[in-house]
């Protein structure tokens, strides 16, 4: 057993500071106390607390404590962590902002004297100045988010900010990502990301790790951890700029480092791929997660847009893969279903004929023997789809209920990009989650990202089966 289960599977929790005010933390105190968790709320002014008892002290509490979550402010934490410490606790998470990220040299110390006790003491401890951690799978979370709309997934997250944890959160279910766990690790007086990637790699509920790092105060130990990852890490590190390093150190008080030692070390080590922004990450990772790694480089494209079609080939060279080449077999099957107008010279261009014609057509690409991944542009405008209705609703079901079987059968993966309106991304979207099939069809806005992803599993896949 890991030291960060306790984390993720604690029997007894306590938070300090819990609160029935509504304010920050307010959230994860009601939904913890009224979870399936023992949970124990501690304020020094309240008798009771969403209806439980409140402890004035942890030392109160007459049972074990596994996990505290803390809430105060941060004039009072050290003292909370000596409680905490005296309490026999094995983890704490601190929430409490205002330490070195200040830049006040008060601050600053009080983070370094909370760090050299946890340095001398057992127990472990996430943060300052984070949100903690979410696990999907049993639904703990320290974090005032809902499991209401959100997904389980195999994409776990390890980031070092605070909020923004919530808001990728809010924006992936909206994609149809999902989550083992995340995490959020703040100013690292203690745990950090060399810790949790040994966790992650060794996590059954994790497929692909997401990495957002702003510096790192152990990189020697990182970099060695990267080459020693056995699942694919999706890294972002922000600092690229003097601007953004500037933003780094006032955010969370570390130092983003050479960037340029970044890139070597990445670039190094088969399994860990670096990203530009958010959005590439969870796409890119969504498609690592939910569909077989392709065996070659050779990508048929199939949209009702020559303009897209030709674009996506541009991208298709950029990222050093190639356009396949279809067999005279394909051509022939694919010529026997299309009016005699479409062009598949290179792109498959169904044009107006996709409400007929995608189906046979998809199929014939997923059985060539060329094709080792598919990109599927979908440019259908909102207004043809409203004015079908149920039809059109019935249609694009049907189109992912295909998808996902010759996915599984050719083993090959597919991505579907959408170009249009926020209205035809949702339509989509809903037509894809709609199937009973286990497997998930990615659903993105960028070619780029697609493509991205095709290649990082081509790599990827290539170290795997080499061993």
């Amino acid at each position: 057993m890991s030291e960060m289960d306790i984390f993720f599977h604690p029997k007894s929790i306590a938070i300090i500071g819990a609160s029935d005010s509504v304010k920050f933390g307010y959230a994860t105190t009601k939904y913890l106390l009224d979870s399936k968790f023992k949970t124990f709320p501690v304020n020094i002014k309240k008798q009771e607390i969403h209806g439980h008892k409140a402890y004035k002290s942890i030392k109160d509490i007459p049972e074990e404590i596994d996990l505290v979550i803390i809430l105060v402010g941060n004039e009072f934490v050290l003292q909370t962590v000596k409680d905490c410490i005296k309490k026999g606790v094995k983890g704490i998470i601190i929430e409490s902002a205002g330490f070195a990220e200040t830049d006040v040299e008060k601050y600053i110390k009080l983070q370094e004297e909370i760090e050299r006790i946890a340095k001398e003491s057992k127990v472990r401890i996430i943060g300052p100045n984070c949100i903690g951690v979410t696990d999907f799978n049993n639904q703990f979370t320290t974090a005032d988010m809902s499991f209401d709309q959100a997904t389980i997934g195999k994409v776990a997250v390890i980031a070092q900010s605070g909020v923004l944890g919530n808001i990728f959160i809010d924006w992936a279910t909206d994609n149809g990502i999902g989550f083992s766990k995340t995490i959020t690790i703040g100013n690292k007086v203690d745990v950090d990301e060399v810790d949790l990637l040994k966790y992650l790699n060794q996590d059954p509920e994790t497929q692909v790790i997401t990495l957002y790092l702003e510096g790192t105060k152990r990189g020697k130990e990182l970099f060695e951890t990267f080459k020693n990852m056995e699942k694919p890490v999706i890294v972002l590190k922000n600092g690229k700029s003097d601007i953004g390093s500037k933003a780094v150190n006032s955010h969370t008080g570390s130092m983003a480092g050479n960037n340029k030692v970044y890139d070597a070390v990445i670039k190094q080590n088969p399994r860990i791929f670096r990203v530009n922004n958010f959005y590439e990450m969870f796409n890119v990772a969504h498609v690592f997660a939910s569909q077989p790694f392709p065996t070659g480089k050779n990508v048929a494209i199939i949209t009702g847009s020559g303009s897209l079609g030709a674009l996506a080939c541009d991208e298709i060279e950029e990222q050093g893969l190639t356009l396949a080449k279809l067999t005279e077999n394909t051509i022939s099957l694919i010529k026997s279903v299309i009016p005699n107008w479409v062009s598949i010279r290179g792109t498959i261009d169904l044009g107006p004929s996709i409400f007929e014609t995608f189906i046979p057509t998809i199929e014939a690409l997923f059985q060539d023997e060329n094709v080792d991944c598919i990109l599927y542009i979908f440019s259908v405008p909102r207004w043809p789809l409203q004015m079908m209705g149920s039809m059109a609703t019935n249609w694009a079901k049907q189109q992912f209920d295909i998808i996902k079987k010759l996915t599984q059968k050719f083993n090959k993966p597919c991505v579907c990009v959408c170009f249009g309106s926020g209205w035809t991304f949702d339509f989509l979207r809903k037509a894809e989650s709609s199937s009973n099939l286990e497997i998930k069809i990615p659903i993105m806005s960028r070619i780029k990202y697609a493509l991205k992803a095709f290649k990082m599993m081509y790599e990827f896949g290539k170290i795997k089966k080499s061993g």
